[in-house]
Order: structure tokens, then C-alpha cells, then sequence
């Protein structure tokens, strides 16, 4: 999670896609901020948001946790630091920030033949976009090796990772080595 007074977003890896929602304007943040969120932190995070109509305020302490109220009703998540815990490369949100931005700047060509992973896709399908706004699913190709720069509603952006054909045809089944 990144939160700073110009803008505020969570961003996510599993490293074949990314995404990145927008959390919408910050009141308050001094100086920019970021912190590490387990699937499980997520979850909460979602609970509450839900629960107050996607209302909710959330400090940052100086022990570095998260401190999460619901607006609309009475509900408070508490969620600790869990930078001691990280056991990953944590260079890998730079890699992803880096790739967002050079992917929004691309101009966009259309190869002529392009293969993806209709389970990685589908991922997208999954996205909520905020009430009266179509979850229509932009796409900004532009080679059949790049990440494919993905748009949803007004407040999603993700990549997702094309398949590479030439390793895709020799292996049997899907494993680490056949994206990136």
C-alpha cells in the first residue's frame, strides 16, 4: 500500500500480473508512505471498506501499522507492520511501478499474433468497478512480448503477462518458466 497527498494506491504481484486500484485522494500525508500487506490484511482492509460503503479513514502511525475505521459504521481493523516478516526481494514494486509507468507511456502497435493465459486473464474479470461505472476492460498492447497494460473502470490499472509461445509449445504443463 502506497499512501502520499498526491496519490494513493494499493499495488499487487504474483508476478505474472499486477494490479493497481486506486485508493483516491489522501488528506493529511505529509510524506509519502508505504507498507506491506498480507492476503489476509487485504481481507480486512475489504471488510471494512465494505461495510461502510467504501468510507473509511485510515491512519499511519509512527510504529508503522495500519489503523483502518469505517466511516459510515463503527468498524476499526488494527493491522501491524509487516516489513520484519517480508521474506521476498522487495525491489520487486519498483520492477512493478517501473513496468505501469513505461507501459502507460508506450505507444500502442498490434502484433499479429498475441497468447494469453485465460486463467491470468479471467483474474481481471473479478475487479468491482464503483457503482455507475462500467467495468469495461481496456487493453493497451504493444508486442506480443511486452506486458499488456490493462484499464478498468475509473480507478483500476494492472499488467498482464503474455505468453511466450515458443516456450508454451514445449512444455507439457504450465510451471514457473513459461511466462516470464
Amino acid at each position: 500500500m502506497y499512501l502520499s497527498g498526491e496519490e494513493s494506491y494499493l499495488l499487487a504481484t504474483d508476478t505474472y500480473t499486477i494490479g493497481r486500484p486506486s485508493l483516491g485522494p489522501t488528506r493529511g500525508v505529509v510524506r509519502p508512505v508505504s507498507r506491506d500487506l498480507t492476503r489476509e490484511d487485504l481481507s480486512r482492509l475489504d471488510k471494512v471498506g465494505r461495510a461502510s460503503k467504501g468510507e473509511v479513514r485510515i491512519d499511519v502511525p509512527e510504529d508503522n501499522g495500519l489503523i483502518v475505521n469505517g466511516l459510515q459504521v463503527d468498524v476499526q481493523e488494527v493491522i501491524p507492520d509487516r516489513t520484519a516478516s517480508v521474506s521476498y526481494d522487495r525491489s520487486v514494486w519498483d520492477r512493478c511501478r517501473a513496468l505501469m509507468e513505461r507501459l502507460e507511456r508506450e505507444e500502442p502497435s498490434i502484433p499479429e499474433l498475441l497468447a494469453l493465459d485465460p486463467e491470468l486473464l479471467a483474474r481481471f474479470g473479478k475487479i468491482k468497478t464503483p457503482k455507475g461505472t462500467t467495468p469495461l476492460l481496456d487493453m493497451r498492447i504493444t508486442s506480443p512480448s511486452d506486458p499488456i497494460l490493462i484499464r478498468c473502470g475509473p480507478n483500476f490499472m494492472g499488467a498482464l503477462m503474455p505468453v511466450d509461445r515458443a516456450v508454451a509449445s514445449q512444455a507439457a504443463t504450465r510451471g514457473g518458466e513459461f511466462l516470464w
